[in-house]
């Protein structure tokens, strides 16, 4: 649960708990000063319960996700996914929920299906979680697009979220994930320079997740391929290959490299 729909509830249930020591207080003709502090006490008494046990529930989810990402880090995608759907069929509201999905969505992205990532995703009513889970939703969507071929719908959403998306390359656990999906508009308006620059950046950071730089990689070969440079190209193709544990990047690299010596 959000910080948001925790002090929600908290608020609420102290409505609640007002009205219900006000109808005692009526029944049992206490006095004010003995309904206040009966109600002062039971909501101290909520908030020293609830609020160790959100953190906890929190705490324990961030952990279960972090053992699932080193999953998908190690190729194994399946396991994966149905961990995250596991958590999210257990999820108590809907902007956990739609975090969730848009995490077990990535599955998908990795195995190559993208079709099926974004039918999760627009999925999602982006009226249940904030700007920031926003952000990466439209990211996500667009991504799939791009990688899947669909290059005028993946222009579309980021056009039309350009402002909000903007705003990821200032998150440094977003930035690079983010460099790679507006390397690749660029590339699809034609500022070719712009989108290496968004490439290299992530090649050169060393804070930069194997899977982040690994796909800012493929793009930058493929690229390169076209606009000449071939060895380079090769050599980086070889290194995705023997590397990666990630299904598409591994067949996408395949691909290119057969490709090349026919």
């Amino acid at each position: 649960m959000n910080l948001k729909n925790t002090i929600a509830r908290i608020l609420f249930f102290g409505i609640l708990l007002g009205i219900l020591m006000f109808i005692i207080s009526k029944v049992f003709h206490l006095s004010k000063s003995t309904l206040f502090m009966a109600l002062l006490i039971s909501y101290v008494v909520f908030i020293m319960i609830v609020i160790p046990y959100q953190i906890r529930k929190r705490n324990l989810l961030n952990h279960k996700m972090e053992l699932l990402l080193q999953q998908l880090y190690a190729g194994n995608i399946q396991h994966y996914i149905t961990g995250m759907k596991q958590i999210s069929e257990n999820a108590d509201n809907d902007y956990l929920k739609s975090i969730l999905t848009i995490n077990m969505s990535i599955g998908y992205t990795v195995l190559g299906e993208f079709k099926k990532a974004n039918h999760y995703l627009e999925q999602i009513d982006a009226s249940t979680i904030d700007k920031l889970g926003q952000m990466i939703l439209y990211h996500n969507i667009a991504l799939n697009y791009f990688w899947s071929g669909e290059i005028k719908k993946a222009c579309v959403i980021m056009e039309l979220h350009q402002n909000l998306l903007q705003k990821g390359l200032q998150y440094p656990y977003l930035k690079n994930s983010f460099s790679e999906a507006f390397a690749l508009w660029r590339f699809a308006q034609g500022k070719r320079e712009e989108a290496f620059v968004y490439l290299e950046d992530v090649i050169n950071d060393k804070t930069a997740k194997p899977l982040q730089r690994q796909a800012v990689e493929l793009i930058w070969a493929r690229e390169k391929i076209a606009d000449g440079q071939i060895t380079p190209s090769q050599q980086m193709l070889q290194t995705i290959l023997s590397e990666t544990n990630m299904p598409y990047l591994k067949k996408e690299a395949q691909n290119i490299l057969n490709t090349l010596k026919q």
